[in-house]
């Protein structure tokens, strides 16, 4: 049994478990917006019995005893009664936390990923760090909420166009990776509000490695000729888009990157530019895939699904059609222009042994 911890409008979840399903895995999906309030957890151990129970709003039971996999997906964030007072409500979402990342930090499993991992890798810092060591190139970068050392930034490279980026975003305040611009320099000193990431802008291809299990999809996707030269989000469908072989010594700083970030998945996105190596930005350990499978034909769906299944199930493809890629979620829509769901879901606590 493999279990996907995610929800139900999860496109690239009800694509996997569907490439499952053809594949006849047995798999479930577990939303932890259920617990407590719709859900139910029972841990037991009772002389030498152990059982893990966990029960969604369906009413069907999931035995963690059973699990081969699981794949941690976006989870949402426990709900409480909403009858609850504050203090009542916090209580009984750090009750529940307690509970489920007990079950899930016992489970003897393959993951993708470990939600520790998965929670320590979406920091961009380290991120940048980890890539250095293995060999990547980064561009220039300044992470800091203070003004002077962001003016010190900007004048070392007077005249160059610097990147502005935020370290985390909700739905609320997500924006596109944009240029600093005169008006940003008037406002400096509301930086000591927040720290934001200052980088040098690196013109050229993006280059986007979806990384599975080992396995490296890439696709190069130019928008260097749309309005959106800097974000290739905000004019997919307009950008020239094109799966691309990757050079051997790029292809095992990437794997070194993932076993250092501790992932089995990950969507990188870097950036070519006209001459030399190119430019590590970052890596999503739960980015998007599905706007890239129709105009490129890379079968990531299967490969994920796959990967989940250990390898043992015969994966059959979905039926293709002119200008189709193998898996049936192909037909998906390009990237969203506003964010996926937040990342809320709390991860379980680290076990002390390691086991990756």
């Amino acid at each position: 049994m493999i279990l996907v911890v995610s929800h139900q409008q999860d496109k690239h979840a009800a694509a996997v478990l569907a490439a499952l399903a053809r594949s006849g895995t047995a798999a479930a999906l577990l939303d932890l917006a259920e617990f407590p309030r719709r859900g139910l957890v029972t841990l037991s151990q009772e002389g030498r019995q152990r059982q893990t129970l966990l029960t969604g709003a369906d009413g069907r039971p999931i035995r963690a005893e059973e699990l081969s996999a699981v794949w941690w997906r976006r989870p949402r964030p426990y709900e409480v009664d909403p009858g609850l007072s504050p203090e009542h409500a916090a209580h009984a979402s750090a009750q529940t936390h307690e509970a489920l990342s007990g079950a899930l930090a016992s489970l003897d499993v393959r993951w993708m990923n470990e939600p520790w991992a998965d929670a320590r890798a979406c920091h961009k810092p380290f991120q940048l760090s980890v890539a250095r060591a293995v060999g990547l190139r980064v561009p220039d970068t300044l992470v800091s909420n203070d003004p002077a050392e962001a003016r010190r930034f900007l004048a070392a490279r007077a005249g160059q166009p610097v990147a502005l980026k935020l370290l985390a975003t909700t739905r609320e305040t997500w924006q596109p990776t944009r240029c600093v611009e005169p008006r940003d320099l008037e406002s400096l000193d509301r930086l000591r509000l927040a720290p934001v990431i200052l980088q040098e802008y690196v013109p050229g291809v993006d280059l986007r490695v979806t990384a599975v299990g080992g396995r490296l999809f890439a696709a190069a996707i130019d928008a260097r000729r749309t309005d959106s030269p800097g974000d290739f989000r905000m004019a997919f469908e307009e950008a020239e888009v094109r799966p691309v072989p990757l050079p051997a010594r790029l292809a095992a700083r990437l794997r070194a990157l993932l076993r250092r970030l501790g992932l089995a998945y990950a969507a990188i996105d870097l950036r070519l530019p006209a001459r030399g190596e190119p430019f590590f930005l970052e890596a999503n350990p739960s980015g998007q895939w599905l706007f890239l499978e129709p105009r490129t034909g890379l079968p990531i769906t299967d490969a994920v699904a796959g990967f989940l299944a250990g390898g043992a199930a015969a994966l059959r493809p979905a039926r293709r059609t002119a200008g189709s890629s193998r898996s049936s979620a192909a037909r998906s829509s390009p990237p969203p222009r506003r964010p996926p769901a937040a990342r809320t879901g709390t991860p379980p606590a680290r076990r002390a042994a390691t086991r990756r």
